[in-house]
């Protein structure tokens, strides 16, 4: 699943300093190997910042979340994916797990990250090369407009990331997986009475994306224990902190460690016949 230029909507070839289309239109590789497919006009949308970005890291490192993260692969493996996009793929230790479990079963499974935070896919980009897969594209774009082309995708992960049906649809095989994780109601909940006066719950999702058909959903629940050393860093890669004031985030400071439930939903969606 070769990426595609956001201005002309040609293949991109990869060189190893940049992406280049037939007609010329040029994208130059970062450093770390990430490629900026955003149109100028989006490049105010920059996602999460290099704290949250390493925060992401710490916390995840940790495997707090690894259960999920088994799940997801065992859930992969059986489909066998041959080209595989992460969309909101975050710092990558989702897709990189799962690419690295399909390569280590025999499948030539390519995978593709698309993130709005250049910054996020800085860190995406080099777990990948240390987990053994430097050929994984990581596309700065924006979930609206998917540097891929009409069917070619067989999976999408879209794990606590934004959802976009009709791009989604327009990218994946007609009998691709499209897996989705959501937060359940009261995740985190523990977490968020030691922030808020007032804690409320996730708003349910039950239903498949409009196009698609819920072909499974599951639920898993689990409760964790975190130091005080990654409260902040959990607190700080979800979507809270941005509504959250500094005072109730301060709170934090005062615990040694919170014992917290996780509620992950699953779903295991296809594009309706």
């Amino acid at each position: 699943m070769n990426l595609i230029c956001p201005v002309c909507g040609g293949e991109l070839m990869p060189e190893p300093k940049r992406y280049l289309c037939k007609k010329g239109h040029s994208f130059d590789r970062a450093k770390s190997g990430y490629v900026n497919l955003l149109q100028r006009q989006s490049r105010r949308q920059r996602g999460d910042d290099a704290e949250m970005a390493k925060a992401r890291q710490v916390f995840l490192n940790a495997g707090y979340y690894q259960k999920l993260l088994d799940r997801i692969c065992a859930i992969t493996l059986n489909e066998k994916p041959a080209q595989i996009m992460d969309i909101g793929c975050g710092e990558g230790w989702y897709s990189c797990a799962v690419t690295a479990a399909l390569r280590g079963n025999g499948c030539q499974t390519q995978l593709c990250g698309v993130d709005i935070s250049p910054d996020i896919l800085r860190f995406a980009a080099v777990r990948a090369k240390q987990q053994g897969i430097p050929d994984a594209d990581w596309a700065v774009a924006s979930v609206n407009h998917l540097p891929a082309a009409e069917k070619s995708c067989d999976c999408i992960l879209n794990l606590f990331a934004p959802c976009e049906p009709q791009e989604f649809l327009r990218i994946l095989k007609p009998d691709g997986l499209l897996l989705r994780v959501i937060p359940l109601e009261k995740h985190l909940w523990e977490l968020k009475q030691a922030v808020y006066e007032k804690p409320y719950e996730n708003k349910p999702v039950t239903d498949a994306p409009e196009g698609f058909v819920l072909a499974s959903y599951e639920s898993l629940h689990d409760t964790i224990t975190v130091p005080a050393e990654h409260l902040k860093a959990l607190f700080a890669m979800t979507p809270y902190v941005h509504k959250t004031s500094l005072r109730d985030i301060a709170k934090l400071d005062q615990i040694d460690s919170l014992t917290t439930t996780v509620s992950f939903g699953i779903m295991q969606c296809r594009p309706k016949k």
